[in-house]
């Protein structure tokens, strides 16, 4: 199923298929993936794909965010935490992170300084199929041994786990090429949402 869905986003994203040879990745990413289902992972972290084949973290990164390409792949999402109770909130959409409001306590904020936007991590969740098939096999094909983490990479607020909104959207664009347009259209609307408050 990945070896498709990857093939099908290769043949759709000329920048993912150029920066990231298709033989070289759909292994690691099939690897990674399972590993990390395995452990019981939903979400995937660049940082944890960095450091698991020695590839550079914002390599990484951009590499994830052209899968978001392919919703059939990963899906991103945003996390933020709330200011006033420290409840985590995983949001779907630009307009409910610009329009933020505490799922736990009701908190609202908007989204009005770019200090808001360093608060934000991407998150990258397995969709929800691919995860279904990735834990079927590994129920009939279970891995031998897994692959752990023994140091860590982190982002400049040192988070293994999430990208930083604004390092992510610095990577969308390299060298002129657009990896993937659904994270730059992403990152449009929030521009647009931010310049309206």
């Amino acid at each position: 199923m990945l070896y498709k869905r990857l093939n099908a986003l290769y043949t759709e994203n000329e920048v993912i298929a150029e920066e990231f040879p298709f033989s070289e990745y759909f292994p690691l990413l099939q690897q990674f993936i399972s590993n990390e289902v395995e452990l019981g992972a939903e979400y995937l972290s660049p940082y944890r794909f960095a450091l698991s084949f020695s590839k550079p973290p914002k390599a990484a990164i951009r590499f994830f965010l052209g899968l978001t390409d392919s919703e059939e792949i990963l899906r991103q999402y945003y996390k933020y935490q709330c200011d006033e109770c420290d409840a985590i909130n995983i949001i779907k959409d630009e307009k409910a992170l610009v329009n933020f409001k505490c799922k736990r306590c009701g908190f609202e904020d908007y989204l009005e300084t770019s200090d808001y936007l360093s608060e934000v991590k991407l998150m990258f969740k397995i969709e929800d199929k691919l995860l279904e098939a990735v834990n079927d096999n590994l129920k009939i094909n279970p891995l031998s041994s897994i692959n752990t983490i023994s140091s860590a990479v982190t982002d400049e607020r040192g988070d293994l786990e999430n990208v930083n909104f604004n390092t992510a959207e610095e990577l969308i664009i390299k060298d002129g090429k657009m990896i993937s347009k659904v994270s730059f259209e992403r990152s449009k609307r929030i521009r647009k949402y931010r310049n309206l408050l």
